[in-house]
Protein backbone atom coordinates (compact mmCIF):
# COMPACT_ATOMS: atom_id res chain seq x y z
CA UNK A 1 0.00 0.00 0.00
CA UNK A 2 1.22 3.61 -1.00
CA UNK A 3 1.57 5.49 2.37
CA UNK A 4 0.70 8.43 1.22
CA UNK A 5 -2.68 7.46 0.24
CA UNK A 6 -5.68 7.95 2.40
CA UNK A 7 -9.25 7.07 2.98
CA UNK A 8 -12.58 9.16 2.55
CA UNK A 9 -15.19 8.94 5.10
CA UNK A 10 -16.99 6.51 2.77
CA UNK A 11 -14.02 4.35 2.20
CA UNK A 12 -12.83 4.68 5.82
CA UNK A 13 -16.27 2.98 6.93
CA UNK A 14 -16.10 0.01 4.32
CA UNK A 15 -12.68 -0.59 5.81
CA UNK A 16 -14.13 -0.34 9.01
CA UNK A 17 -16.53 -3.24 8.32
CA UNK A 18 -13.62 -5.24 6.64
CA UNK A 19 -11.61 -5.06 9.57
CA UNK A 20 -14.35 -6.45 11.69
CA UNK A 21 -15.37 -9.01 9.16
CA UNK A 22 -11.75 -9.80 8.46
CA UNK A 23 -13.25 -10.81 5.21
CA UNK A 24 -16.22 -10.67 3.35
CA UNK A 25 -18.44 -10.55 0.12
CA UNK A 26 -20.30 -7.54 -0.97
CA UNK A 27 -23.17 -8.64 0.46
CA UNK A 28 -21.94 -9.47 3.70
CA UNK A 29 -20.03 -6.47 3.74
CA UNK A 30 -23.25 -3.83 2.97
CA UNK A 31 -25.52 -5.89 5.52
CA UNK A 32 -22.63 -5.00 8.14
CA UNK A 33 -22.81 -1.95 7.21
CA UNK A 34 -24.52 0.96 10.02
CA UNK A 35 -27.68 2.47 9.06
CA UNK A 36 -27.83 3.93 6.69
CA UNK A 37 -26.66 2.00 4.88
CA UNK A 38 -25.06 2.62 1.17
CA UNK A 39 -26.63 1.25 -1.86
CA UNK A 40 -24.95 -2.02 -3.28
CA UNK A 41 -24.34 -0.50 -6.08
CA UNK A 42 -21.94 1.95 -3.65
CA UNK A 43 -20.68 -0.17 -1.66
CA UNK A 44 -19.16 -2.10 -4.85
CA UNK A 45 -17.94 1.31 -6.45
CA UNK A 46 -16.34 1.87 -2.68
CA UNK A 47 -14.55 -1.58 -2.84
CA UNK A 48 -13.31 -1.41 -6.47
CA UNK A 49 -11.50 2.07 -5.29
CA UNK A 50 -10.36 0.26 -2.37
CA UNK A 51 -8.77 -1.75 -4.30
CA UNK A 52 -6.98 0.28 -6.80
CA UNK A 53 -5.67 2.08 -4.05
CA UNK A 54 -4.06 -1.05 -2.50
CA UNK A 55 -5.99 -1.47 0.49
CA UNK A 56 -8.25 -4.38 -0.14
CA UNK A 57 -7.76 -7.49 -1.98
CA UNK A 58 -10.28 -9.49 -3.59
CA UNK A 59 -10.42 -13.23 -5.02
CA UNK A 60 -13.34 -14.73 -7.42
CA UNK A 61 -15.60 -17.51 -5.79
CA UNK A 62 -17.88 -18.38 -8.57
CA UNK A 63 -20.04 -15.26 -9.71
CA UNK A 64 -18.93 -12.95 -6.51
CA UNK A 65 -15.89 -11.32 -5.04
CA UNK A 66 -14.44 -11.93 -1.65
CA UNK A 67 -12.51 -8.94 -0.28
CA UNK A 68 -9.80 -8.92 2.08
CA UNK A 69 -8.16 -5.84 3.62
CA UNK A 70 -4.34 -5.58 2.81
CA UNK A 71 -3.45 -3.42 5.39
CA UNK A 72 -4.73 -3.57 9.59
CA UNK A 73 -6.55 -1.58 11.17
CA UNK A 74 -3.57 -0.78 13.59
CA UNK A 75 -1.41 0.35 10.80
CA UNK A 76 -3.77 2.22 9.24
CA UNK A 77 -4.31 4.16 12.49
CA UNK A 78 -0.12 5.02 12.74
CA UNK A 79 -0.47 6.22 9.73
CA UNK A 80 -3.04 8.23 10.07
CA UNK A 81 -1.60 8.78 13.41
CA UNK A 82 1.75 9.93 12.31
CA UNK A 83 0.58 12.15 9.17
CA UNK A 84 -1.80 14.17 11.85
CA UNK A 85 1.47 14.26 13.99
CA UNK A 86 3.07 15.87 10.29
CA UNK A 87 0.35 18.11 9.44
CA UNK A 88 -1.08 19.86 12.43
CA UNK A 89 1.58 19.53 15.28
CA UNK A 90 4.93 20.33 13.57
CA UNK A 91 6.23 16.40 13.80
CA UNK A 92 5.92 16.32 17.25
CA UNK A 93 4.07 13.94 18.96
CA UNK A 94 4.72 15.32 22.41
CA UNK A 95 2.69 18.37 20.94
CA UNK A 96 0.11 15.85 20.21
CA UNK A 97 0.46 14.96 23.69
CA UNK A 98 0.16 18.05 25.27
CA UNK A 99 -2.96 18.77 23.71
CA UNK A 100 -4.79 16.24 25.30
CA UNK A 101 -3.56 17.02 28.58
CA UNK A 102 -4.74 20.39 27.97
CA UNK A 103 -8.15 19.37 26.80
CA UNK A 104 -7.99 17.12 29.31
CA UNK A 105 -9.04 14.57 27.06
CA UNK A 106 -6.86 11.40 29.05
CA UNK A 107 -7.76 10.24 32.72
CA UNK A 108 -5.59 10.54 35.03
CA UNK A 109 -5.17 6.45 34.99
CA UNK A 110 -3.76 6.80 31.17
CA UNK A 111 -1.67 9.37 32.64
CA UNK A 112 0.12 7.10 34.93
CA UNK A 113 0.11 5.15 32.32
CA UNK A 114 2.31 7.57 29.85
CA UNK A 115 3.99 8.17 32.93
CA UNK A 116 4.95 4.76 33.67
CA UNK A 117 5.87 4.38 30.10
CA UNK A 118 8.61 7.13 30.16
CA UNK A 119 10.34 5.85 33.35
CA UNK A 120 10.58 2.40 31.53
CA UNK A 121 11.91 4.26 28.90
CA UNK A 122 14.37 5.58 30.47
CA UNK A 123 15.68 3.05 32.97
CA UNK A 124 15.97 0.82 29.52
CA UNK A 125 18.19 3.39 28.14
CA UNK A 126 21.97 2.55 28.03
Amino acid sequence: MNSTKTLTKAEEQVMQVLWKLGKGFLKEITDSTPEPKPHTNTTATILKILVEKGFVEYSVHGRNNLYKPLISQFEYGRKSANQLIKGYFNGSPARLVSQFIADQKLSEAELEQLLHQIQSVKNNKP
